[in-house]
């Protein structure tokens, strides 16, 4: 997890009622991303279970948000790879509960409630068009 100098889309958090959130603090600090998914998509561990009293319902609810306030860490440069890039956008409309949402989609989804979230996604654009006109100067596309 990225040191505490980087931004990050905190409205995700910030929307969770206030008995949600020691749960939501738990889990950004001490879960990486793929140990949230698999949360997500399996159910929360016996561990959690027993340490936060919540429904469900509730569960799902602050992992969402926990998932795409961690997706939002990413710097998006074209030294990650476009498969990475592509993995990051496919959480990021899991969490969303969009799956088979378009970037541009996903852009409009969040741009009025998620400024940063919204930038983020606009950053990710920018790059995945790098790599489009990288392969055109290639002749590979």
């Amino acid at each position: 997890m990225p040191g505490r100098n980087h931004s990050v889309e905190a409205g995700f958090l910030d929307a969770l009622p206030n008995s949600l959130r020691p749960a939501a603090a738990d889990l950004l600090h001490y879960y990486r991303l793929s140990q949230l998914i698999i949360m997500r998509k399996e159910g929360v561990d016996d561990d959690l279970k027993k340490r936060f009293d919540l429904k469900t319902m509730h569960w799902l609810q602050v992992l969402d948000a926990v998932i795409l306030t961690k997706v939002s860490y990413f710097d998006v440069t074209t030294q990650m790879t476009p498969k990475h890039i592509n993995k990051l956008l496919e959480i990021t409309a899991f969490a969303l509960h969009e799956p088979d949402a378009t970037l541009s989609e996903l852009i409009k989804r969040v741009e009025k409630d998620y400024v940063f979230f919204a930038d983020w996604l606009k950053q990710v654009h920018e790059v995945r068009m790098e790599f489009v006109k990288h392969a055109k100067s290639k002749g590979l596309i």
